[in-house]
């Protein structure tokens, strides 16, 4: 099996504790991505919070961006938006006063700075750490979504919302996607967007086949893709769902486990 598409999920997966990507990772990559093989950064992450990954491992030579989940496919050599699913501001307002309820904190994006009614939030905080993106105090959150909304990020403490995200997504059956993706955070997309699918329309559009895709994850909303592409890795920091779901885990993002991986597959012709 020759493999031509790498989809690389990036906190706690490509990026270290330190939020930065391991130089031996890095070079593996770029290795691979002049041999042709297609580079895929796929994260929650809104589309500014990627930049320094991507520029890091030279995306900007071909490869693409999934953002918020896989709501957005950048081509980030030309910057083209190729996919974008996103759903109406209404359905938004009505995603931040269920969160209410539900003392969740909601956070939405600028292409410029995380906007949210409480900077003071850790978890909005960590938000800000992980995208390396300015906080930005709103009065109302609902006063700056924008027509059409790639994702509100809801941030809550990990055992709670466990016990709450299934209760909570109740109402927007069949026009949201909702779930975890970090332990404090719940995601809230368009109705079918995950990594999986937003994979799916990548591949059929650059005619890569299923069986040809390597997706690296370790956390719930990585399971999707993990699921999905031919080869499934686990870091071996992944929470235990994804390394049940995985063809095989790996070393930790503090260990290079991406690069493990690939040095492997590479010395045995799988590109």
């Amino acid at each position: 099996m020759k493999y031509k598409l790498i989809a690389l999920d990036l906190d706690g997966t490509l990026t270290d504790s330190n939020k930065l990507v391991l130089p031996k990772t890095a070079a593996i990559l770029k290795r691979l991505a002049q041999k042709g093989v297609i580079i895929t950064l796929a994260s929650g992450r809104p589309t500014p919070g990627m930049h320094y990954v991507a520029d890091t491992v030279e995306l900007e030579k071909g490869g693409y961006v999934l953002s918020f989940n896989g709501a957005k496919i950048i081509n980030w050599r030309t910057k083209e938006v190729v996919y974008q699913k996103t759903y109406d501001k209404s359905i938004g307002h009505q995603v931040i006063d269920r969160a209410r309820e539900y003392n969740l904190c909601s956070i939405s994006y600028s292409d410029e700075a995380i906007l949210t009614q409480t900077p003071e939030d850790e978890y909005t905080i960590e938000e800000g750490r992980i995208n390396n993106m300015e906080l930005l105090k709103v009065s109302d959150i609902k006063t700056v979504l924008d027509d059409n909304v790639d994702k509100l990020l809801l941030t809550g403490d990990g055992d709670y919302l466990a016990k709450i995200v299934d209760e909570f997504k109740q109402p927007f059956e069949g026009q949201l996607a909702i779930y975890r993706s970090q332990p404090f955070f719940i995601e809230v997309m368009a109705e079918g967007i995950d990594k999986a699918q937003s994979l799916d329309s990548l591949i059929k559009e650059l005619n890569i086949k299923q069986e040809e895709v390597i997706a690296f994850g370790d956390g719930y909303n990585d399971l999707s893709m993990i699921e999905f592409a031919g080869l499934g890795v686990a870091m071996e920091n992944a929470c235990d769902e994804v390394k049940q779901k995985a063809d095989t885990i790996t070393l930790s993002n503090d260990e290079d486990g991406i690069a493990h991986i690939l040095e492997h597959l590479e010395l045995n012709g799988a590109f």
